[in-house]
């Protein structure tokens, strides 16, 4: 609801009722001076009545006035609400956070993400340090890191509902060496800008405080799936070398009943043998 528009509704009861309020006014007074210009100094029956239906109406207008302003203020704060409920539905959420890869504690993927209601366009990032300052990604190697990702570099033009990018970016160890050992003193702030489908825009604030990953250690050797997967994939590779050293053939021995039956015959001959010795 544009703000002209507003101020026509909130002006048109005003101005309707005080014409109201008005008119019974102007009759009152015009009974006054009539009786003056004739010079009747007291008031008839008829002129009596005439004020108690004048001064009724009045009363009448009073209260119609407010029940008016009171009617109208309640259909705008309706109108308002219909309007956010319905702004709320197609509202998008983006959001920005590291997380730890499956693949160990010292390697983090970005995530975006849309966790809102409705879909996100022309979605945009900007970085800016502790102070509020932009960053530039040519003396910042954290800024560098992710504007190596086209979408930080060019933005999203469009996410659906529940919607999610995720990709490596930062390895602390390497991190820790670029930035001479002062890795957990990194601070940075993503700005994030988007748009709904008709064009209301948002924006959100994520703050990245490389200091609290200070401390963090894990037990286990990591993610047990990723581990076994890793596991299942060295067997793979295993057995594919043995095959290609056999010309695709392994060597397998096969026993039939009759090689067991022989077996079988072979040891208990052994065992007389022994016992026979004894």
């Amino acid at each position: 609801m544009t703000p002209d528009l507003k101020s026509e509704r909130s002006l048109l009861p005003l101005l309707v009722t005080s014409m109201a309020v008005i008119t019974p006014l102007l009759f009152i007074l015009g009974l006054v001076v009539g009786n003056q210009l004739q010079g009747n100094s007291s008031l008839s029956a008829d002129s009596v009545s005439s004020w108690v239906s004048a001064i009724a109406t009045v009363a009448i207008a009073i209260l119609t006035f407010v029940l008016a302003k009171e009617t109208w203020y309640l259909r705008e704060a309706q109108i308002l609400q219909v309007a956010e409920l319905k702004r709320e539905n197609i509202r998008p959420n983006v959001s920005v956070q590291l997380e730890r890869s499956h693949v160990g504690i010292n390697f983090h993927n970005v995530k975006i993400s849309n966790l809102g209601k409705g879909i996100a366009r022309k979605i945009a990032f900007n970085f800016f340090d502790r102070a509020g300052n932009p960053v530039n990604d040519d003396r910042d190697v954290i800024v560098n890191k992710l504007r190596k990702l086209a979408i930080f570099r060019q933005g999203i033009e469009s996410m659906g509902i529940g919607q999610t990018f995720s990709s490596f970016v930062i390895n602390f160890i390497e991190l820790h060496k670029e930035l001479n050992g002062e890795i957990f003193r990194g601070y940075l702030s993503i700005l994030v800008s988007f748009e709904d489908v008709e064009g209301n825009p948002y924006t959100n604030t994520f703050a990245i405080d490389f200091a609290q990953f200070e401390g963090i250690s894990e037990l286990g050797g990591g993610d047990a799936l990723y581990q076994l997967a890793t596991e299942t994939k060295k067997i793979q590779e295993h057995l594919g070398r043995v095959a290609r050293h056999s010309n695709g053939r392994i060597a397998v021995d096969v026993f039939n009943t009759a090689d067991r039956q022989a077996e079988e015959e072979e040891t208990r001959a052994w065992l007389n043998e022994q016992r026979g010795r004894e």
